[in-house]
């Protein structure tokens, strides 16, 4: 069995009614928001389709969540490629080091 890394968190979180030990180098407290967001999705999820098995829930929630993420990383992809976002960041640091803005925002 391999050995967890030397700043790894170990908890033990139920999720959707199942008891699940979770190791990652995140805080505890990191690790149980993230297992309880899981566990949100997924009862939102059998709330809607209260017929699905469990594991047609768990699937249908991680392409929710990879959607999301997919999501996330393209409004982020576009707001790093944002000329006219860059231009106006510039212009105010200009301005900040002209000192025309002042000391106060």
């Amino acid at each position: 069995m391999a050995e967890s890394a030397p700043n790894s968190q170990k908890i033990t979180k139920q999720i959707f009614g199942e008891t699940y030990t979770i190791v990652g180098e995140a805080s505890s407290g990191y690790i149980s928001e993230v297992a309880d967001y899981v566990e949100q999705r997924l009862l939102d999820l059998s709330k809607t389709l209260p017929r699905a098995s469990k594991t047609k829930l768990a699937v249908l929630c991680a392409l929710n969540l990879a959607d999301e993420l997919f999501q996330m990383k393209d409004a982020t992809t576009k707001l790093s490629n944002n000329p006219e976002l860059e231009e106006r960041t510039k212009k105010i640091i200009s301005l900040l080091e002209e000192g025309i803005i002042g000391d106060h925002f």
